[in-house]
């Protein structure tokens, strides 16, 4: 029978650690040094087992940060009553979202079109970083036309939901239009704000919500691909509806 490798060894170990949550999910490892002091190997010997685990999708390298033990991927429901917070509460994760900027700008010809307004009227912009479990897992780009969102950039103080800021602005209820997902790899600063490689993919999301087919929000989301499962309803409409709700 052939001996066990070295590599392998450390692999093992370090499964095992996962295993009994002496690692957990998001946890960084010791650096290559600790690592191989423990084990009695060298470096090379225990980047060959980092890069066995990566490839199995169990650890993630970020150069710059070290490396981790990947996090489950959380379930981001798309349906015509998506909504973020929501979803997370569902799953018992804890949801924070930070306002990272915000902006007034004349709508011009993509947010005319897309709001039905006219291309000199004012739409805020608010962009967030959302938290799973303290975990960045979503970049948010929301657009609303100011018209119908009157102060709703005052609603977000204190409040942890953009459906709770709506609602304060007299907004109860909202569904969504349609949703597109495209696939690409993250910018620096995504990859950062993020805190993953480059090398990962995105989820890049575009969708239009609506009350009563009155456009209220635009957004463009950035989501890390190992931390979503994407998930889509189609129950709460017919075949000849999927394409007004779902667009690839």
């Amino acid at each position: 029978m052939p001996s066990t490798k070295r590599w392998e060894i450390v692999q093992t170990a370090i499964l095992n650690d996962i295993k009994k949550a002496r690692l957990t999910a998001g946890q960084k490892l010791p650096n290559d040094n600790q690592l191989a002091e423990r084990f009695g190997v060298n470096r090379h010997t225990v980047r060959h087992a980092i890069k066995a685990m990566e490839t199995k999708g169990v650890l993630r390298v970020v150069h710059g940060r070290g490396t981790f033990v990947v996090n489950e991927a959380t379930r981001y429901l798309l349906s015509p009553k998506t909504r973020l917070t929501e979803n997370l509460l569902a799953q018992g994760l804890v949801a924070r979202r930070d306002v990272l900027d915000s902006a007034i700008f004349e709508a011009g010809e993509k947010f005319a079109g897309l709001f039905d307004i006219d291309v000199s009227a004012q739409v805020l912009r608010v962009d967030t970083l959302s938290y799973h479990n303290d975990i960045p897992r979503t970049i948010a780009h929301n657009y609303f036309p100011m018209s119908r969102t009157p102060d709703l950039l005052d609603a977000f103080s204190g409040t942890n939901s953009i459906t709770d800021a709506l609602k304060r602005v007299g907004i109860n209820d909202y569904r969504r239009c349609w949703t597109r997902v495209d696939g690409r790899l993250p910018t620096q600063a995504e990859a950062d704000l993020l805190q993953m490689s480059r090398a990962q993919p995105v989820f890049e999301t575009q969708s239009l919500d609506a009350v009563d087919e009155t456009p209220i929000k635009y957004g463009e989301n950035i989501l890390c691909c190992e931390r979503i499962t994407l998930e889509i309803d189609f129950s709460a409409v017919g075949r000849d509806k999927l394409a007004e709700t779902v667009r690839y």
